[in-house]
């Protein structure tokens, strides 16, 4: 018997084998970019925070669209950079948690991840 299509179903086999979860991989790489602040807010912030563009309805921290941008995403990047500098100080100071019981803690991200939602919100708030 001949070796031949033990050798091409091996071939076929292998490329397979790592075809297709590279290509899977790089599929979801290039479907992540630019939103991993929003699935980062989403894990950690949406449960209490509603955020259209996150598509969020928390129900126990304030609403961010009508907080932070009650007119509208903003278009200027002096505003986006106040906004981001105030989600980045909630994220990291929290806000009132040790006089007021269930208020948002200090440090739920920090480092990029922190950076990351910050910039999400300051660039999506109110859209």
């Amino acid at each position: 018997m001949s070796k031949r299509p033990f050798v091409i179903f091996g071939i076929l086999a292998v490329c397979l084998a790592v075809g297709v979860p590279a290509w899977a991989f790089l599929a979801d790489a290039d479907e992540g970019e630019g939103s991993t602040g929003k699935q980062l807010f989403d894990t950690n912030c949406g449960t209490c925070h509603t955020l259209s563009a996150a598509g969020t309805d928390g129900n126990f921290g304030p609403n961010l669209d009508t907080l932070l941008s009650p007119t509208g995403p903003p278009t200027d990047q002096s505003t986006i950079d106040a906004t981001k500098q105030r989600v980045l100080n909630a994220i990291g100071n929290g806000v009132d948690s040790t006089t007021t019981p269930g208020r948002m803690p200090a440090g739920i991200l920090g480092g990029e991840q922190a950076d990351e939602v910050a910039d999400f919100v300051a660039h999506e708030a109110g859209s």
